[in-house]
Parts: C-alpha cells; structure tokens; sequence
C-alpha cells in the first residue's frame, strides 16, 4: 500500500481532471455515457480484473427547453416587470460548449403560482417557527425565498409545504457562499453574482429511485406512479443567483428581520413580508416552472482486483462521476482522485502484487439526483454486501474552500453505523 500511495502523481491527477472536465456530464445524457465508457476502458488498460457498466432506469428530472423556469415580478395588471436569469454567463472559452442545462432544481412540481413573498431565512423549523408562532406571519398561501445552507435544500422544501406554501425560490447569499476578500468567479473562486446552485429538492431519506424505493430500478421492477413517488415535491421549486434575489427582495415590507442572523450580505434590509413595500404593494411574484420528469437509463462502472487470502471479503472504493455542469470541484476533485488510485493499483499488480481482500472500484451515477446510482447498486446487491463488505471508502468532492481557507476535505464514518436502521 506504502508503494501505491508513493505512485500517486498529482500530475496525473491532473490529466484526469482536465479529461473528466472537457464537457458537461447530467446523470442520463449521452455525455455522462460517454465518460462511463472512457473510466470502464482506462480501467481495462490500468489491469483491473473486471470492468463493468451496470446500468439502471430511474426517475429523473430535466429542465423543459421549450417553456424555460424563470422568477417574475408582476404589476397590479399582470405585466411582468423583472424577470430571473435564464442562464448563468459562460466562462471565458465556454460559450460555444454545448449540452449545459440552465440553473433548475431537479424533481420540482411544474406550475405558475402568483402570490406576495415571504422571506424565511434558510428555511429551518425554528425559522418557520419564529415566523408563525412568535411573529404571526402566515405562510399559507405565499410563495417563500429562503437562502441556500445550514440544512438540506431538500428539506426545505418539506418545510414549506408544511407550511401552505404555494412554491419557494432559493438562492445563495454571500454571507454564505463569498470569502472575504475573495474575489468572485473567474478572478477568485467566491461565487459570483449571477451564478446559481443546482441540486435536487427530493425527501428521500436513503430511498433511492423514487419509483422503486426499497428495490433495484430494473425493467422487470414493479414502479410507482410518478404522482406516488418517494419524497417528490408538490410545489414548484426554483434556484435564482443572488443578484436576482436581491431584486426580489429590496422592496420587501412587513415585519423587519427579527434578529442579525436572518440577515445575510446583499444591501438590503432583509425585510421578511409578507409583499412589497407600500409603493409596490400592488405587485406579485411569479414562478414559472416547466421541468419534466422522466425514466431515464443511468450506468455506473463496476471494476474490481479480486484479494489473493480473502477473495470473498470486499473493500469498496467509490464516488460520483456525474455533475450538474462541468463538474470541476463536485465531482471530479474525488473521480480524479478514484481514478489515480486505480491506476497506482494497477502498476502494483504488473510486479505481482494482490490485494489480501478483493477491492471494488465503483464509478457511481445519477448522486446529484439523490444519490440514486450508488442506492441502486447497493439494492440490487444488499445480501452480499450485508455479509461481505468490509470497508467502504467514498471520494466525492475532496477540496472545498470554506469561506476563505482552500483545503482537503475527509469525513471517517464506522461502517456498522452507516448501516444500521437509523441511518438509512
């Protein structure tokens, strides 16, 4: 192992992060395709005993192409007088690339709602509960903005359902996402104005495919109807850039923010609503939301270096392959890092060398979806992971840079615990 770790080259590293990062790669398009076929044939030619695609049909969802989801403001006549970005501008070099998809967020409900905004934070229970119970501003009804972080964008959606809302739009404020000092995107690496964070907004705790919850989504599985999917949102869902939420939310009126907390970065007061100050208080907010859901085939790449003593003992080496975009940070910071090791394995086995117990590599699909590739695998093979998996090492994204210091990011986790009842 001392001899693997000594061959990694950053270098090489390197390579396979430029190579992953070429073009955009969403779960279930012929791009990300493409790339599971690269990873399965360097696997090959790295020596792997075994270099699979395993591939399964799952619920997926993509922004509508000819009916665009974007946020509006209306005027008491119904005229639409700002409207959101459509898309985030390219990069430099980017602008003739093909196959990005616009900023979404995966699995909302389609709709148009019409209503006065409401400021929630970050959408948390106990900002839910400030508003309600201490302050008595009803949510029933209204269409809430809260900021990216601190939970789950996907529970905060459940909150505003529970809540009545008719649809919630979110966003990413400075506060949150900008490093002091930092500049934004392309100069620095903070988030810049008109960019937007994708993700998924499902409540699937641990279920996978929301159509085959429990099961591995094969052709011969029995689906749900997509109206009776695990964890699929009832209302519209939408990611706006910071730029265009502050937009939204400078004319706030209502109630001022309860305390400094609610307040994120942008130049406005952060007033909560409900609606517009008295001036615009005859002025709505307006989701349009058109993305579409589909079954879509996704592949994950399975390879394996079968142990020389304990054959049928496995440790797992896995992360995501797919993104949302480009990818460069999530996932290919990790893939990049899968894919070396692999290739560091592979010399070992030119001189001879075996592994004691055998190890899997796994090229997983569809995570950005709800982490549907990996939950499919692991459905499909649970007996035999139950009674011989050891080990299981995931690399997703291994940098981050926490609001101004850039470092390696490892998280440890005993596996008996990870899979006991109270974590799935």
């Amino acid at each position: 192992m001392y001899n693997v770790f000594l061959s990694v080259s950053v270098y090489q590293c390197c390579a396979f992060s430029s190579s992953f990062t070429t073009f955009p790669h969403v779960a279930g398009t012929e791009q990300n395709l493409r790339l599971a076929k690269q990873i399965q044939n360097q696997w090959k030619t790295f020596g792997l005993d075994t270099a699979e695609l395993v591939h399964y049909d799952v619920l997926l969802s993509y922004p509508n192409q000819s009916a665009p989801n974007y946020i509006s403001i209306t005027d008491d006549g119904g005229k639409e007088i700002f409207n959101s970005s459509l898309f985030e501008p390219p990069p430099e070099g980017y602008a003739n690339i093909s196959g990005v998809l616009p900023p979404y967020n995966a699995f909302s409900a389609q709709g148009e709602p019409q209503a006065d905004l409401v400021y929630v934070n970050y959408g948390r229970t106990e900002d839910f509960f400030k508003l309600e119970r201490e302050m008595g501003i009803n949510c029933t009804g209204k269409i809430l903005i809260a900021r990216y972080g601190k939970i789950f964008r996907g529970n905060k959606v459940k909150n505003a359902m529970l809540a009545g809302a008719k649809g919630i739009i979110l966003y990413s404020d400075p506060a949150d996402y900008c490093a002091p000092g930092v500049k934004p995107y392309p100069d620095g690496w903070n988030l810049p104005g008109l960019g937007v964070q994708r993700g998924n907004v499902l409540n699937l705790n641990g279920a996978g495919d929301p159509l085959t919850p429990g099961y591995p989504a094969k052709d011969y599985m029995f689906r749900l109807e997509v109206n009776d999917g695990v964890g699929i949102p009832t209302i519209p869902v939408h990611p706006i850039s910071y730029h265009d939420a502050e937009v939204l939310l400078r004319f706030m009126g209502g109630s001022a923010a309860p305390d400094q907390s609610w307040k994120g970065n942008l130049n406005i007061s952060y007033n909560v609503g409900p609606g517009f100050l008295d001036h615009y208080s005859t002025r709505k907010v307006k989701m349009h939301v058109h993305s579409t859901s589909q079954i879509t085939r996704i592949y994950n790449v399975i390879g394996s270096i079968k142990g020389a003593v304990e054959p049928d003992r496995y440790v797992i080496l896995g992360g995501h392959r797919d993104s949302w975009v480009f990818g460069g940070i999530d996932p290919t910071t990790g893939a990049a890092v899968l894919q070396e090791v692999a290739r560091g394995f592979g010399k070992m086995m030119e001189k001879g060398w075996r592994p004691r117990r055998t190890i899997i590599f796994a090229s997983w699909d569809a995570e950005e979806f709800g982490l549907l590739g990996s939950t499919e695998w692991a459905e499909e093979n649970s007996k035999l992971l139950q009674t011989r998996a050891v080990a299981y090492i995931n690399t997703d994204s291994s940098i981050e840079a926490p609001l101004g210091c850039a470092h390696i990011l490892i998280c440890t986790e005993p596996l008996g615990e990870a899979s006991s009842p109270e974590f799935n």
